[in-house]
């Protein structure tokens, strides 16, 4: 059953994916008895969306195309046989599917309409190559089974209603899955049929206490929020927790540095290998070094995953209600071999995807609110406010003075300051998130005394 909206509590939702034993009992009559449905209905909606943007309880939506198609008075009678639940829910598929061309549509009329505007001529040839989106000409939706279609689910088997020889049966299946932890509740399935495979899929949702935003949260007396540093080269990510209270007196509780994984050192190694042979061959046909890539992705998809762990875990250890990240959404790959300009590719795609995942996993299970603030002179200033030097940029009468060593990545003010290039910025992204909602806030230059528990401490990423 799924949940309903409660006063003070936000509702967080996953998916539970779950690999379902068919005993030989086929499932592809039922999905294209599903999809027969949809197409039906997405042609009545084509022909009628007047009803698509009606609310329900006015007789709009689903219900404003059952009317036409069921009852004694049908204007266009169902030529199917089938469940009103999955009837239902075909009629909201193709309600989707039709939103979505609609939107697709109304983009590209304004794009048209724009290029008309400034170039005329040019736009005309644009037109030819940027055809309008069509509807969509087949459908391949995974049957969902909601309420009367599914019963007795007790964590291991499940009784669903599929067609099987043109007739509507129950039929008991089981299947695989892991223990979901309390507080989570399981609702309708989905079927997925992929290859010889399937898979029931469960939207699982959870009561999360509601903190009014990122607002509400560093309204309070003591907050403690986590900076990331996104690292490319030695470390995958920089961390450190800086906490602060209502007079704005920051201070840095602690830091931590993720390594980078072993696994980064294969990507290079592959996308090497995939490169000679695509010189080899000279011809790139579908499929080409496909368990390559698949082994690449699924790698990535792990590390992504991993990562992001390890940084919530750290905010959860220390106590942090918030955690920052810069806002790095431009990245582009520099120019030169194929190899090198993959490797940045994937390394900028895995920044994004550790964010992703940081934001959906410290919310769904601790609370913890997830921002992004503007990168600009994170890496040029200090906390202060100075600018730093970085490299070759020292003054070659204070290397000495700063024990500074050219091939270490380590920046320096006139001020004295010194410390990793990485924690600076790090430093710098917890303090924009802080400053965003208290003006005023200073870094102390003095760490704090406060430690934290042993069991708070992190573990290193080994792969």
């Amino acid at each position: 059953m799924a949940l309903v909206n409660v006063k003070g509590y936000a509702i967080v939702t996953k998916s539970l994916r779950c690999k379902l034993e068919r005993g030989g009992i086929d499932l592809t009559e039922t999905k294209t008895a599903f999809n027969e449905v949809v197409e039906y209905y997405y042609i009545l909606i084509s022909t009628h969306p007047e009803g698509v943007d009606v609310p329900v309880k006015e007789n709009g939506g689903w219900r404003y195309y059952e009317l036409l198609t069921t009852g004694d008075n049908a204007q266009y009678p169902l030529p199917f046989d089938c469940p009103s639940v999955f009837r239902r829910s075909a009629i909201r598929k193709a309600i989707g599917a039709f939103k979505s061309w609609r939107t697709n549509y109304l983009k590209w009329q304004k794009r048209s309409k724009r290029h008309k505007q400034r170039h005329a001529l040019k736009a005309l040839r644009m037109l030819r190559k940027h055809r309008p989106p069509v509807p969509p000409r087949k459908f391949n939706f995974s049957p969902s089974f909601d309420s009367q279609m599914w019963k007795e689910d007790d964590g291991q088997s499940i009784m669903l209603k599929i067609r099987r020889d043109g007739q509507w049966i129950w039929v008991k299946f089981t299947y695989q899955s892991y223990q979901i932890s309390s507080g989570w509740v399981k609702g309708s399935p989905v079927v997925v049929l992929k290859g010889n495979k399937a898979y029931l899929t469960f939207p699982v949702e959870k009561y999360v206490p509601a903190t009014g935003g990122v607002k509400g949260v560093m309204a309070q007396d003591s907050v403690r929020v986590l900076g990331i540093d996104m690292d490319l080269d030695k470390n995958a990510a920089i961390c450190t927790v800086l906490e602060t209270n209502a007079r704005g007196e920051t201070v840095e509780v602690a830091r931590h540095f993720i390594k980078q994984p072993a696994s980064v050192k294969c990507r290079k190694r592959n996308l090497g290998q995939i490169a000679v042979r695509m010189n080899e061959t000279g011809i790139i046909h579908k499929g080409f070094c496909s368990k390559w890539w698949e082994r690449l992705h699924n790698r990535e998809v792990d590390m992504g995953r991993a990562i992001a762990r390890v940084i919530v875990n750290l905010a959860k250890g220390y106590g942090c209600k918030v955690i920052a990240f810069e806002h790095l959404s431009n990245l582009t790959p520099c120019r030169g071999k194929y190899s090198r300009r993959s490797n940045q590719k994937r390394a900028y795609w895995l920044k994004s995807k550790i964010y992703l995942n940081v934001n959906r996993i410290a919310y769904q299970d601790y609370g913890i609110l997830t921002t992004r603030v503007n990168p600009r002179n994170t890496s040029r200033l200090d906390p202060w406010g100075n600018e730093v030097w970085r490299r070759s940029e020292f003054p070659t009468n204070l290397l000495d003075y700063l024990e500074y060593q050219p091939g270490a990545d380590w920046v320096g003010t006139v001020n004295g300051y010194r410390a990793h290039s990485g924690l600076n910025a790090a430093r710098n992204v917890g303090m924009k998130a802080i400053l965003r909602h208290k003006s005023g806030a200073v870094l102390s230059r003095q760490p704090s005394k406060v430690k934290a528990k042993k069991h708070c401490q992190p573990k290193s990423l080994k792969w």
